[in-house]
């Protein structure tokens, strides 16, 4: 069940190895949040602000901002990804563009006085909503290149396989076993030794990523004396995260006799769906001032399923050996709780100035078995890694829009992500630089988003001292479009 954690990949994405260790747990722990082009527009600060179905993501007591039916559908987003990745001294860049869609939801309204005049009760609307919100994207791209100054995949297998008996390997080590590129040390049955180890190999990595998590949700709200404004989300993300990597070593300086070089191919792809709960409150203290509180339950996937296939190539003079197996496994996952805090300011109805702060734990994820009780496995190595490696992350966003008239809406916004990382362990942080615009009628409403997205991370292609650490810098540009009507 406990596979080798080849590689030690961390936030956008980095290398990919196999799963169910502490990079899966992390991965499949974080948000970012996208949805409707004026929330991205806007760089998310709508916790205080309210009035769009994909704040309700944040903070669910922004349905009860609505007094009117609203459907919103987001179905063009354009993502221009592009990574840089340094690795002993050489760079190479990569360039991908992605799309898909977003958002759709509807948000429908009840007034609870039919006389304004004569109220029955100072509970002024009920609300519900249902619709989606992609709230993570995994399509990403990077390659690497470099020397090795020493270092070998097959160091990280060797060291793995050593006290196992030849007859019992599996995995890695079994494929690395027949395809000559580990061998037992002379006179031993479960010692191991490998040629490359101690040369100057190229090594070449080309991580290719796709999915995201949607996340269904079905809200309910009320709006107490336009003052207080109540909500509760029940969510329901689904996960869909593939990866194809292709990583090689290279002898380009003959060093290794007779070996040429060998090709690592990995496929890996998760599916899965999960379940939380969101509560919120705003109140308005004052006509011109609110402020917000949510907190988000742990999201606890009951069921995630992996499938995983790898093979080995190795290249010699004159022979080729390929091996290779597939793995199909099942896991659970617990991801951390989250809390947010909004303030925000409104200006004679025709602009607002917010922000919002989001914490989250990701030492707090944990994996679980979906193992029979005979047959469990419980993680414990993985889940001390997520405490020793991953803590708090803290995330600030700050938008404004402001309406140039009755119907053109300028919006920009900013927002940062501290690095989730422990002291020392790796970088992470991330800054979203954003910008929109909309048009809105009475009726119908049309708006655009741009938002650069800018983060970077230490990434390693295995486990091993002597290896580099490849540095990630990813500057992606997305561009939204959401169409909507209101009645």
């Amino acid at each position: 069940m406990k596979k080798l954690v080849l590689i030690c990949a961390a936030m956008m994405l980095g290398f990919v190895g196999m799963a169910q260790n502490d990079v899966d747990a992390f991965r499949f722990s974080q948000v970012n949040w996208s949805g409707t082009a004026r929330f991205m527009g806007a760089a998310g600060a709508f916790g205080s602000i309210g009035g769009d179905y994909s704040a309700l993501a944040t903070n669910p007591a922004a349905i009860g901002l609505y007094k009117k039916d609203e459907i919103t559908f987001t179905p063009i987003v354009i993502n221009a990804i592009g990574t840089k990745a340094i690795y002993s001294g050489e760079e190479v860049s990569e360039k991908r563009v992605r799309y898909s869609l977003s958002n759709f939801g509807g948000v429908f309204s009840w007034r609870l006085n039919r006389d304004e005049e004569n109220p029955t009760t100072k509970w002024r609307m009920m609300q519900f909503g249902f619709g989606y919100n992609r709230i993570n994207d995994f399509n990403n791209v990077v390659s690497a290149t470099g020397m090795s100054h020493g270092s070998t995949l097959m160091n990280n297998i060797t060291n793995n396989c050593n006290g196992i008996n030849y007859n019992d390997l599996t995995h890695d080590g079994l494929a690395a076993w027949n395809t000559w590129l580990i061998d037992t040390v002379p006179g031993s049955q479960d010692q191991y030794l490998n040629y490359l180890s101690g040369h100057n190999l190229r090594q070449d990595s080309y991580t290719k990523t796709n999915g995201g998590i949607d996340e269904m949700s079905f809200s309910i709200g009320g709006n107490y004396n336009d003052q207080l404004y109540l909500g509760m989300t029940l969510g329901v993300p689904i996960l869909d995260y593939s990866s194809e990597t292709e990583y090689t070593e290279t002898d380009e300086n003959d060093v290794v006799g007779g070996f040429r070089n060998f090709r690592s191919y990995e496929n890996l792809r998760t599916t899965g769906a999960g379940i939380n709960a969101k509560l919120g409150i705003i109140y308005q203290p004052v006509d011109f001032f609110r402020f917000g509180v949510a907190i988000h339950t742990p999201t606890y996937y009951a069921n995630l399923k992996e499938k995983y296939e790898r093979s080995f190539d190795a290249y010699y003079d004159s022979p080729h050996y390929n091996d290779s197996y597939e793995n199909i496994s099942k896991y659970k996952l617990s991801t951390p709780f989250r809390v947010i805090g909004s303030i925000g300011f409104t200006i004679a109805k025709r602009a607002f100035i917010s922000a919002d702060y989001e914490f989250a734990d990701y030492s707090m994820s944990k994996l679980f078995s979906s193992e029979s009780v005979l047959y469990r496995y419980n993680f414990k190595d993985e889940n001390q890694t997520i405490k020793n490696k991953y803590g708090a992350c803290h995330t600030v966003r700050v938008g404004a829009e402001f309406a140039v008239t009755n119907v053109f809406r300028l919006r920009t916004g900013y927002a940062y992500s501290s690095s989730p990382f422990k002291s020392n362990v790796n970088t992470g942080d991330s800054h979203n630089i954003c910008a929109g615009l909309g048009f809105h009628g009475k009726v119908f409403f049309c708006d655009f988003a741009y938002v650069c997205r800018i983060a970077r991370e230490n990434s390693w292609f295995y486990t091993d001292d002597l290896l580099e650490p490849v540095e990630i810098s990813n500057v992606n540009h997305k561009f939204a479009t959401t169409f909507g009507v209101r009645f």
